[in-house]
C-alpha cells in the first residue's frame, strides 16, 4: 500500500507542474539528501488557478498510516517551494500537526532557512485563517535554540519574509547571551537593516528601540549608503527621545532622499516652516536637494506636457523646481502616507492650484494605466486634490476590484482615509460597512482604525466626527452669492432643499448664472451647489445606515457627544428631529423623549424635558415600548406632520415563539427557498458576512456586534463562491453565539449548546432585529421544502 500511495501522489503532483516537470519526478523518488532540495525544486512552477488537491489529499492519508517520513517531507518540500503552498495545509489538517512536520523536517538535512521557507508555504496555505498563526508558534518554539544561532543569522538573511520574522524574534532574545554568541546574534540582526520588506522594516523598529545602548550603531546607519537603513534609524530613534539629537539634525541637513528627510523631522518634532521671504528661499534650498542626482527622470512621464502653474498667495510664482520637489516627495515616499517634506514645500502655495495640479496628475495617471509602479500619485491626489478628487477617488475603489484590482484599490481606499475633508473620510466609513470586495473593504476599516488610533478615539466615535456640514450653518441655511444677487439654500427635515432668492422668490434648483453676475463667483457658486448636493445624497445614505446600525444593536451617546452629533451638526440636526430617543441604564430604558426643531426636548405627553447628568442616549426600540407609550409617539408625529427618517416606531417586532425559549436553534426560515444571488446581496446589504470558503464552497452567512458579546449564524444548503446566479439554496436554521470565545465555524458543532445562547436569552431587540433582516434577506422565496431536515 505505501509504494503504491508514494506513486500515485508522485503521479498526481507531476501532472500539475507547469515547468519542471522531469525535475520534480527526479526529485521525489530520489532517497538521498534533501541539503539542495531548494536548488533541485528551483525549475518548478505551477500555472494560475491549479491547485494540488488530489495529491494533498493523498498525503493526508500517507501521513495517518506512515507518518512524517523522508517521502512526505520532500512532498511537503515540493508543495511550499515549487506549488507556492497551495492546498499544503490539507497535509496536516486533521489534528493540526504543526509540531510534527516541523520537527521531521529538522530531522532532515534541509538547511534552516529552508526548514522555515517550507513552513512559510504551510502558513500561505492556512492564512488568513487563525491556525496560520499555529504554524508560527511551531516553527518558533522548534528553532528557539542557541545551537541554531549561526543558521539563524542566515535565515534571517536569506528566507522568505515568515522566515526572516521568526529568526530575527529569536536572535533579539539572543541578544542577551553572555559572550561572543550574545554579539553574533546583534550582528545578525544589523545585518537586516536593508532589508527593503515592509514587514520586516516595523519588526526591526520594535525590536532595535528595545535596545538604547546600541545608539552608537543607529548613528552609523544614519550615514549609511542604503535608504531602507536610513529610514530604519531614524524611526528608532525617534522612539529613543532625545539620544540622537545632534546626528539627526546633522543627517537631515544632507539627505536626499524625501523620504529619509519626513522620519527624519518627525522624529525631531519639526513641524513645517512658516512662509515668509527666508522661509522660500530655503524652500528652494530643499527642492534643490531633493532633485539632486538627475532624480527628475522618475517624473519625465508627467513632466514631458505643461503641468499648471503654482501661484504664491503672498504673490508671485512658486518655480518648476520647487513644484518637481513637492511631486517627488511623494514619489519617494514609499507607503501610501503623508509626506512632511511635501507639507514644506506647499507651505504658501495657493490651495486651488494645489487643488489642479493633483487633478492633473491622477489625470494623467489614470490615462497612463495606472501602474501600481506610479501609484505614489494616490496619496498626493488625495491630500491636495480637495472635494473634486473625492469622487474620482470612490468610483476608481469601485472599478478597479471588477477589473482583478483589488490591491490598487485598497491602496486608493487607504489614501482616501488621507484627505482633511470629511467627505473623504464618511466615503472610506461607507466602503468599510458595505462593500462587496472584502479586501477592499478590510482595506477601509484598517484606515479608520488607524485614524482612529492616531486621535485616542473609538471607530463610532471618529465616524460621528467626519459628518461634513457641507457648508450649512446650525440652523440649517447656506448662502450662494453670485455678485448683484444671492440665494439661501435651507435644508428640512427630509434632507430636502428649499431655495429663496433675495427678493423671496422660491426656485426648484439654483439659477444658472445670467449675464448680469459677477462671472467668478456666479460659476464658482453653481458649481458647489452641484458638489453639495451630490454629496447630499452620499452623506445622507452614509448616515441613515449609521442610524440603522445603531437602532439595531442599541448604540449610546454620552449627552454631550449626543449634543454634539445631533444638536450642532446641521446634517445630523435633521435626522435627530424625525427620531425617538430613550435615556438608558445599563441597557434598559429608563425613559423616552423628542428633539424639537427649536432646540427643545418633549415628552410623549408634550411637556418639556431636561437631560439628567450622565445620560446615556439611544434610539427607542418598539419592543421595548408599551403600547400606549408607542401610540402616543405615532400620533405626536403625525399631529407635527414628521416623516421618520428610518423605520423607527413602525419597526416590526419579533419575539420567540411560545415554547421555543430554550431552543438554540431558530428555525422560523427553516425550509425557505431562493436564489442564492438574492440572499447574498440582501444579506450583505444588511451587513452580513459569507462564512468560510472551502474549496470554494460555503454553506453559512453570518454577523457578529462584538460590543454587544452577540453573533448569529445562518446555516443553509450551500453554493460555490461565483456560481450564484442559478443556483437555488435552501435555508436551514440560525444560531446565536458568543463571538468572543466562539469560533464562527464551531458555533453549530457538537458542542452547539456550549456556545451558543438559547433563544430566550438574546436580548430582546436584537432578536427582533435579527429576525427582522432574515424576514427581509428571504422574503423572494418562491417555496418552502417541509422536509428540510431531512435534506439537510
Amino acid at each position: 500500500m505505501k509504494e503504491e500511495l508514494k506513486n500515485q501522489i508522485i503521479h498526481d503532483l507531476v501532472r500539475e507542474a507547469y515547468t519542471g516537470a522531469a525535475e520534480l519526478q527526479a526529485y521525489l523518488t530520489d532517497t538521498g539528501s534533501l541539503k539542495d532540495s531548494a536548488a533541485q525544486l528551483a525549475p518548478v512552477t505551477v500555472a494560475r488557478y491549479v491547485y494540488p488537491i488530489c495529491a494533498a489529499e493523498q498525503m493526508a492519508v500517507y501521513r495517518q498510516h506512515f507518518g512524517w517520513d523522508a517521502f512526505l517531507c520532500r512532498c511537503a518540500a515540493a508543495m511550499a517551494l515549487g506549488f507556492r503552498g497551495r492546498w499544503m495545509y490539507k497535509m496536516v489538517y486533521e489534528g493540526l500537526d504543526f509540531s510534527g512536520i516541523t520537527q521531521a523536517l529538522l530531522e532532515t538535512d534541509l538547511p534552516l532557512p529552508t526548514v522555515l521557507d517550507v513552513l512559510a508555504g504551510l502558513y500561505d496555505s492556512y492564512y488568513p485563517h487563525p491556525d496560520c498563526q499555529g504554524v508560527q508558534y511551531a516553527a518558533y518554539q522548534a528553532v528557539n535554540r542557541p545551537r541554531y544561532l549561526k543558521e539563524l543569522c542566515t535565515a534571517a538573511l536569506e528566507s522568505r519574509s515568515f522566515g526572516r520574522q521568526i529568526a530575527l524574534s529569536i536572535l533579539d532574545g539572543f541578544t542577551a547571551l553572555p559572550g561572543q554568541a550574545g554579539e553574533q546574534a546583534k550582528a545578525g540582526i544589523l545585518a537586516c537593516t536593508g532589508d527593503s520588506s515592509k514587514q520586516i522594516h516595523d519588526l526591526l523598529v520594535t525590536l532595535l528601540a528595545g535596545h538604547p545602548d546600541w545608539a552608537g550603531d543607529y548613528a552609523a546607519l544614519l550615514k549609511g549608503k542604503k535608504t531602507a537603513q536610513r529610514l530604519l534609524a531614524a524611526e528608532v530613534a525617534a522612539r529613543l527621545g532625545n539620544t540622537l539629537r545632534p546626528e539627526l539634525e546633522a543627517a537631515l541637513a544632507v539627505e536626499k532622499s524625501a523620504k529619509v528627510a519626513d522620519a527624519i523631522r518627525a522624529a525631531l518634532n519639526q513641524g513645517a516652516a512658516p512662509a515668509g521671504e527666508e522661509a522660500s528661499a530655503n524652500l528652494d534650498e530643499l527642492a534643490d536637494r531633493i532633485l539632486k542626482g538627475g532624480k527628475k527622470r522618475k517624473l519625465q512621464w508627467l513632466l514631458d506636457s505643461p503641468l499648471p502653474t503654482l501661484h504664491l498667495t503672498e504673490g508671485g510664482t512658486a518655480s518648476e523646481d520647487r513644484r518637481d520637489a513637492l511631486l517627488m516627495s511623494y514619489c519617494e515616499l514609499g507607503r501610501i502616507g503623508r509626506s512632511e517634506t511635501a507639507a514644506q514645500l506647499a507651505q504658501g502655495i495657493d490651495q486651488k492650484d494645489l487643488a489642479a495640479l493633483a487633478y492633473e496628475v491622477y489625470e494623467r495617471w489614470m490615462a497612463a494605466g495606472a501602474q501600481n509602479k506610479t501609484k505614489w500619485v494616490l496619496p498626493f491626489a488625495a491630500v491636495y486634490g480637495g472635494p473634486a478628487m473625492i469622487p474620482k477617488l470612490t468610483h476608481a475603489i469601485d472599478e478597479w476590484p471588477q477589473n482583478a484590482r483589488g490591491a490598487i484599490a485598497c491602496d486608493a481606499v487607504t489614501a482616501l482615509a488621507l484627505s482633511g475633508d470629511p467627505t473623504a473620510l464618511l466615503a472610506v466609513d461607507g466602503i468599510a460597512r458595505k462593500f462587496k470586495f472584502r479586501q477592499v473593504k478590510a482595506a477601509a476599516a484598517a484606515a479608520l482604525e488607524n485614524a482612529a488610533q492616531e486621535l485616542g478615539i473609538t471607530l463610532e466615535e471618529l465616524a460621528d466626527r467626519m459628518v461634513p456640514t457641507l457648508g450649512f450653518s446650525a440652523d440649517g441655511k447656506r448662502v450662494f452669492d453670485y455678485g448683484p444677487r444671492s440665494f439661501t439654500v435651507r435644508l428640512t427635515p427630509t434632507l430636502e432643499l428649499e431655495i429663496t432668492s433675495d427678493s423671496g422668490k422660491t426656485f426648484k434648483t439654483l439659477p444658472v448664472p445670467g449675464k448680469t453676475d459677477d462671472p467668478a463667483k456666479a460659476t464658482a457658486a453653481h458649481s458647489d451647489f452641484k458638489a453639495m448636493k451630490k454629496q447630499i445624497r452620499t452623506t445622507a445614505a452614509a448616515q441613515k445606515a449609521r442610524l440603522e446600525e445603531a437602532f439595531s444593536a442599541l448604540r449610546c451617546w454620552t449627552g454631550d457627544s449626543w449634543r454634539a452629533l445631533f444638536v450642532h451638526n446641521p446634517i445630523m440636526h435633521q435626522f435627530a428631529i424625525s427620531l425617538i430617543w430613550g435615556v438608558y441604564q445599563e441597557g434598559r430604558l429608563q425613559t423616552t423623549f423628542r428633539y424639537m426643531e427649536d432646540g427643545s426636548l418633549n415628552t410623549v405627553d408634550e411637556e418639556e424635558y431636561q437631560l439628567p447628568d450622565h445620560a446615556r442616549i439611544g434610539l427607542a426600540h418598539p419592543v421595548e415600548l408599551d403600547q400606549e407609550t408607542l401610540e402616543g409617539w405615532k400620533q405626536q408625529l403625525k399631529d407635527y406632520e414628521i416623516t421618520q427618517s428610518i423605520q423607527q416606531l413602525d419597526r416590526p417586532v419579533f419575539c420567540p415563539e411560545p415554547g421555543t425559549e430554550q431552543n438554540h436553534s431558530l428555525e422560523r426560515f427553516g425550509g425557505k427557498r431562493l436564489n442564492n444571488l438574492t440572499l447574498l446581496s440582501k444579506l450583505k446589504g444588511l451587513g452580513w458576512y459569507r462564512g468560510s470558503v472551502d474549496g470554494g464552497y460555503y454553506d453559512t452567512f453570518y454577523r457578529e456586534d462584538p460590543t454587544l458579546g452577540l453573533g448569529v449564524e445562518l446555516n443553509f444548503s450551500g453554493g460555490m463562491v461565483g456560481d450564484d446566479r442559478y443556483n437555488t439554496v435552501t435555508v436551514y436554521d440560525a444560531v446565536f453565539y458568543r463571538p468572543d470565545t466562539t469560533e464562527q465555524d464551531d458555533c453549530c458543532g457538537d458542542d452547539e449548546e456550549e456556545h451558543s445562547f438559547a433563544l430566550g436569552e438574546v436580548p430582546a431587540r436584537y432578536y427582533s432585529e435579527v429576525v427582522y433582516q432574515l424576514e427581509r434577506a428571504t422574503a423572494y422565496s418562491f417555496e418552502t421544502d417541509p422536509d428540510w431536515k431531512a435534506h439537510r
